[in-house]
């Protein structure tokens, strides 16, 4: 209809429902763990100079605001319970830094003085929150206990997109350290702070992918074992997994379109992705082989950012 608006679609039937139906951009869905809520961002004004984050009670389409005032509000992440929300803001006149909305008590405090460009996620557990920051002073991958106090810096250098692992023991990220933007993990009990280290095991650092194209979107397999990511090592964007020690790195698509965004289903079944087949962006599924591939949308829109 010309809006970016979200939308549900179930894998085994054709038709998708949309959920906000607004005249605002509604984009970037993010479903909460226990199933019956979407948190989302909304674009308010035709240049997104003023973006906030909105949450949707699937089973009555009930909406609520989560962020207020001007600036532009992004990644949202659920916590384990679906209770909090955790997001960077970026405030007319200010540094960027975390939020953490807890939806039972209407609260929203502050989790990082320092700058905060992305949120990456919460531990399993809920005990941490992970987020990158581009500051000059202190760049990198930095850790944050949203209860208490405690917060360091887990790694140092352009450094992004930082996964727990399922058990919470290792933390996978994009890093540029090796002069490409290639695939680590780092264990959780490290020295803070792996400032453009090489990988070494000792340190707890280790380098997963190491080829001249870059890889970016990585999603661990809810058993652990696996790690989806998107290479452009073959000339353009592909979905591969590997095993989380980097061995076994597999292609699972196979053209000549860019195959971007790819989600575990939460039995690990099944991956959601998105590809410009056609020349615009749809949603597709395929099992964790790379095979049985379905296309979810078929339309002249572009449909992005899949999420189970």
């Amino acid at each position: 209809d010309g809006q970016w608006d979200i939308y549900y679609s179930d894998p085994n039937a054709e038709e998708q429902i949309n959920l906000t139906d607004s005249p605002f951009a509604e984009r970037n869905p993010v479903l909460s763990p226990n199933r019956k809520l979407i948190a989302f961002s909304v674009s308010k004004d035709s240049k997104d100079s003023n973006v906030g984050i909105e949450v949707m009670n699937l089973k009555e389409g009930e909406k609520i605001s989560i962020t207020t005032g001007l600036g532009i509000y992004a990644t949202p992440r659920w916590s384990p319970d679906s209770s909090r929300l955790a997001y960077a803001a970026a405030q007319p006149g200010k540094e960027s830094f975390v939020l953490v909305s807890d939806l039972t008590q209407s609260l929203s405090p502050r989790l990082s003085e320092v700058r905060s460009d992305q949120v990456g996620d919460w531990s399993s557990d809920g005990n941490s929150v992970v987020f990158s920051s581009s500051n000059p002073e202190n760049p990198g991958i930095h850790d944050r206990n949203p209860d208490g106090v405690n917060q360091r810096q887990v790694t140092c250098g352009n450094d992004v997109g930082a996964k727990w692992s399922p058990d919470n023991k290792k933390l996978a990220f994009i890093s540029e350290r090796s002069g490409n933007r290639d695939i680590y993990v780092i264990d959780k009990e490290v020295e803070d702070g792996l400032c453009e280290s090489d990988a070494d095991s000792k340190l707890g650092l280790y380098q997963l992918t190491d080829t001249k194209g870059s890889e970016s979107d990585i999603s661990w397999s809810p058993d652990g074992r696996q790690i989806l990511f998107v290479s452009e090592r073959d000339g353009n964007s592909e979905i591969y997994v590997m095993d989380s020690s980097g061995n076994n790195q597999v292609r699972l698509t196979q053209n000549d379109k860019t195959d971007k965004q790819p989600v575990w289903s939460p039995d690990g079944k099944n991956i959601a992705f998105v590809s410009d087949l056609d020349g615009d962006y749809d949603i597709f599924i395929m099992n964790n082989k790379g095979e049985d591939q379905k296309r979810l949308t078929n339309n002249d829109a572009s449909d992005l950012n899949p999420s189970w």
